[in-house]
């Protein structure tokens, strides 16, 4: 028997988690390689161990989504996770507010950033929605 075949193949056990493909998908998305960043975070969504995990890497793509272009995917996601989960991540209103602005359905998108701002008027995008919505304002004045 040669040294090779006396060799026993060393299993590595590998359990893969929502976490772990959700890293990977942000790694992905950091890369600007959207079309891995999406499948990761697909992949994430469906182990996700709890409803908030599954939320966020949903969100997640979502986004991924909306830097493609592909409004009418991450939209889809973004109406579904705010009709079911919005009290659990307020964050897809902002999203959403941002997808209808890009496709310039303005009163749409100033209703959701609104309802984003009143949920979470000091959340992580306050800042950023809160300018959103006064372009938006600027924007509706100016029709």
């Amino acid at each position: 028997m040669s040294d090779v075949e006396n060799e026993k193949a060393i299993i590595i056990p590998f359990i893969p988690s929502s976490d772990f493909y959700f890293q990977r998908g942000i790694k992905a998305f950091q890369k600007n390689d959207m079309t891995k960043a999406k499948e990761y975070l697909l992949r994430a969504s469906t182990l996700s161990k709890n409803e908030e995990e599954r939320v966020f890497a949903l969100c997640q793509l979502a986004i991924c989504y909306q830097q493609t272009g592909e409004f009418a995917e991450s939209m889809e996601i973004l109406d579904d996770l705010i009709q079911n989960d919005g009290d659990i991540f307020p964050e897809a209103y902002y999203f959403q507010a941002n997808n209808y602005a890009f496709l310039d359905e303005l009163e749409e998108a100033l209703e959701l950033v609104i309802k984003y701002l009143e949920l979470e008027p000091d959340g992580d995008f306050s800042d950023e929605a809160d300018s959103l919505k006064q372009v938006i304002e600027v924007e509706l004045k100016d029709f």
